[in-house]
C-alpha cells in the first residue's frame, strides 16, 4: 500500500525568493547517515528554471537554502536548467539535468563534491540524432539517469521521454546511447502514449528496479503517472517484469491541480492564469494531470518516493517493495 505523507507538500513556493517564487518541484534527493539532501527545481519571477538545495534530519522536514545552487550558464541552457537527478561515485555527486535553450531539451550533467560548487557542465549527447518524436527535434533528450554503480565494467544510463533508451560510458563523460529504445508505450494500458525516465535505476535483491513517468495519451488530457520495471542485475537490457498498473497517480487536489508545464500555451500562458481559472480547467477535465518523480531513496525494503504534484509542489510517499512488484 503507497502512503502519502500527512505532511504533503512537503516544498512549495516562496513568495520571498525572488528565483523560486511560482513553483518548487521536480526533486532529485540523496540519503547519507540519517542525513537527506535534495536538489529541486524553481522557477521564479522571470520564470526561468534554476536548481536550489534543502536539508533534512528526516526525509519529510526540509529547510531551503535562500540561494540558488545552479542557474543557467551556457547559451544551451539559458532558458532553465531542469529535473536533477544525482547519484553518487565514491565522494563525488554526479548530476543530470535537462539543459532547455528555448527551444530545444537536451540531458546535460555535471559534477560536486558538495552539491553547491560544480563542475564543467556538458551536454551527454551532443551528437545524438535519435528521432523521439516526430515534433521533436533529432537533438532532443530529456530525463537521463545513471545507475549508481557500473554494470558489467562500464556506466550506464538511461534516458528519453518518448521511449526510453539506454546509454553506457567508460569514464561518465562519453556516452554513447543504443539505437533501440530499452523500454516503449503499451497500448491499452496507463501508459499507451508514451514514457518518460524517472529516478535513477535501484538495485533490489530481483534485480534493477527502474521508475518511469507512463503517459495516457497526447493531448491536452493526458495524464502523467508512475510505473515500475525490473531488469535483469547483470544485463540492463533484460526486462524481467513490469507493472500493470501504476504505483502511483495523481488523485489528491495539490496533485490534480497547479501550474502543469504541459498546459496548451505553456509558460506564457501559465504567466497570466488566475487560480480560479485553473479550478475551472481542472472541473472541465482541460488540465493535463501529474505526478512526475525525479528522485526516490531505499530504505529497509521500503521505497520513499520524492515527487511533484501539479508540476508545482514537491510530496513524498512511500511504498514497499512487496507492494511495487504486485502492481
Amino acid at each position: 500500500m503507497l502512503i502519502r505523507s500527512s505532511s504533503n507538500p512537503i516544498l512549495s513556493a516562496h513568495a520571498d525568493l525572488p528565483w523560486a517564487s511560482k513553483k518548487i518541484y521536480n526533486c532529485a534527493v540523496h540519503a547519507q547517515d540519517g542525513a537527506y539532501v535534495m536538489l529541486f527545481r524553481a522557477i521564479g519571477d522571470d520564470w526561468v528554471s534554476r536548481l536550489g538545495i534543502a536539508h533534512s534530519d528526516d526525509g519529510v522536514r526540509f529547510t531551503i537554502q535562500e540561494t540558488p545552487v545552479f542557474s543557467p550558464l551556457e547559451s544551451w541552457e539559458q532558458k532553465g536548467c531542469e529535473d536533477p537527478r544525482i547519484v553518487k561515485f565514491g565522494e563525488i555527486y554526479h548530476m543530470t539535468y535537462t539543459a532547455y535553450d528555448g527551444s530545444t531539451a537536451r540531458a546535460a550533467t555535471a559534477s560536486s563534491d558538495d552539491l553547491k560548487t560544480w563542475n564543467v557542465r556538458t551536454l551527454l549527447f551532443p551528437d545524438l540524432s535519435q528521432q523521439q518524436r516526430e515534433d521533436l527535434p533529432p537533438d532532443w533528450s530529456k530525463a537521463a539517469a545513471i545507475y549508481p554503480e557500473k554494470v558489467n565494467g562500464r556506466y550506464r544510463l538511461l534516458f528519453g521521454d518518448s521511449q526510453i533508451w539506454a546509454a553506457s560510458s567508460d569514464d561518465l563523460a562519453t556516452w554513447e546511447a543504443d539505437p533501440e529504445a530499452t523500454l516503449s508505450a503499451r497500448e491499452g494500458h496507463f501508459d499507451s502514449g508514451y514514457v518518460e525516465m524517472g529516478p535513477p535505476p535501484i538495485k533490489t535483491d530481483r534485480g534493477w528496479l527502474v521508475l518511469y513517468h507512463g503517459i495516457d495519451r497526447m493531448d491536452d488530457q493526458r495524464t502523467y503517472c508512475l510505473g515500475a520495471a525490473l531488469f535483469d542485475t547483470n544485463d540492463p537490457h533484460k526486462l524481467l517484469w513490469r507493472c500493470t498498473k501504476p504505483i502511483l497517480s495523481p488523485e489528491e487536489p495539490y496533485e490534480v491541480v497547479g501550474l502543469i508545464d504541459i498546459i496548451a500555451g505553456g509558460f506564457e500562458r501559465l504567466k497570466n492564469l488566475e487560480g480560479g481559472e485553473l479550478l475551472e480547467l481542472a472541473r472541465q477535465n482541460k488540465l493535463p494531470k501529474a505526478i512526475f518523480c525525479c528522485g526516490a531513496v531505499l530504505e529497509d525494503e521500503c521505497l520513499r518516493l520524492y515527487y511533484s504534484g501539479g508540476d508545482t509542489v514537491i510530496c513524498t510517499a512511500t511504498i514497499d517493495l512487496e507492494t511495487v512488484f504486485r502492481s
